[in-house]
Order: structure tokens, then C-alpha cells, then sequence
């Protein structure tokens, strides 16, 4: 049992779509990608602005401690 012209004609849209889907799922995926990268460099670098904030919070005791301005 062949398959009429309209049949076929439907079954290359479904390829055709599902082919645009795929790319599309590819470019969502990579985009996400680069967002997790993009996120997990974001918490590395508030961590260090956290760290030096609390060092300005709360200075050493001993001034000698306290390395000079110009290191």
C-alpha cells in the first residue's frame, strides 16, 4: 500500500518541522550552556567580593598585621 502524494507531502512538513525543532533545542541548549558558565563565574567572583568585604568589616586586631597600602 503506497502512500498518496498528500501523505507524503505531510510526512516532509513533519521532517521538515521536526528538523527546525531539533536546531532550535540545539541553540536553547547551548545558550543554557553559556548561561551555567556565565553564572558559575558570576558566584566565583561574589565570593571574593564577599571575602574583601568582610576583611574591610572586620580588620585585623594587631595593626602590625595589617599588610602596607602599597602591596
Amino acid at each position: 500500500m503506497s502512500a498518496s502524494p498528500s501523505d507524503e507531502d505531510r510526512l516532509a512538513k513533519i521532517e521538515i518541522l521536526l528538523s527546525h525543532l531539533q536546531h532550535d533545542i540545539d541553540k536553547l541548549n547551548e545558550a543554557l550552556i553559556g548561561q551555567q558558565k556565565e553564572t558559575m563565574a558570576l558566584r566565583t567572583l561574589i565570593s571574593r567580593v564577599e571575602s574583601e568585604v568582610e576583611q574591610l568589616a572586620f580588620p585585623p586586631a594587631n595593626p602590625l598585621d595589617e599588610k602596607p597600602p602599597h602591596y
